[in-house]
């Protein structure tokens, strides 16, 4: 990972920040989805959601080749992908020092179309896995026809910053002696009961992958 540039020094509250590829790492293998920005051929600003997953220094994302956001970036214009995970509610005694615990990051770079064969299953079966881990085994392979209509880019990871907030609210010291609750709500993703889809076979369960989904995020 590059050193610290412009676009990723940490100016306000830099002692939330990180520059450390560990934790950059950690952040992006956690959340379920990221954002992509950029700026259209019109010169007008688009931020879009979409799965992501990461190998190594790389982050990858895919789509429909006829993606207006895909094709975009495939041109080589600079993106700026954000991914946070949000941990809690902070409820201080005042509205001014509420806040939220969270975990950041924001990487700049370019897109690079990926071509190769080898690196575009590697690249998919990172996605799927990211989402579901080991649900990639229990699939059938994507055919030839539907790679054609699969578009997947590459954003290198060398250019990026995580920011975290962690802990409880910070009241101003003329609240302290307030009588109204404050504290931490924690937030997290919970799965609910799975639902099959219509006409399935009701003798087919759940399988491996997402009974363990379940039992990770309960």
């Amino acid at each position: 990972m590059d050193p610290v540039s412009d676009r990723t020094r940490l100016r306000r509250e830099p002692e939330r920040g990180s520059h450390d590829s560990a934790v950059i790492r950690a952040v992006i293998d956690a959340a379920p989805i990221c954002h992509l920005g950029y700026v259209d051929r019109d010169g007008r600003p688009v931020v879009i959601p979409t799965i992501h997953a990461r190998v190594g220094d790389t982050l990858y994302v895919h789509g429909s080749v006829a993606s207006r956001t895909l094709r975009r970036l495939a041109e080589g214009i600079d993106v700026c992908v954000t991914i946070t995970n949000l941990d809690g509610i902070v409820l201080a005694r005042s509205a001014f020092w509420s806040s939220m615990n969270y975990r950041s990051v924001m990487i700049f770079g370019t897109a690079r179309e990926v071509t190769d064969p080898a690196e575009i299953d590697l690249a998919l079966d990172a996605i799927v896995e990211h989402t579901v881990p080991g649900r990639g085994a229990e699939l059938r392979r994507s055919t030839p026809a539907e790679l054609r209509q699969t578009k997947v880019l590459a954003v290198p990871i060398d250019e990026a910053s995580a920011k975290i907030r962690a802990g409880d609210p910070n009241d101003d010291p003329a609240d302290l002696d307030s009588p109204v609750w404050a504290g931490v709500v924690p937030l997290a993703l919970r799965p609910g009961e799975p639902i099959p889809v219509a006409g399935l076979d009701p003798s087919i369960g759940p399988s491996p992958s997402v009974e363990a989904l379940i039992a990770d995020l309960r």
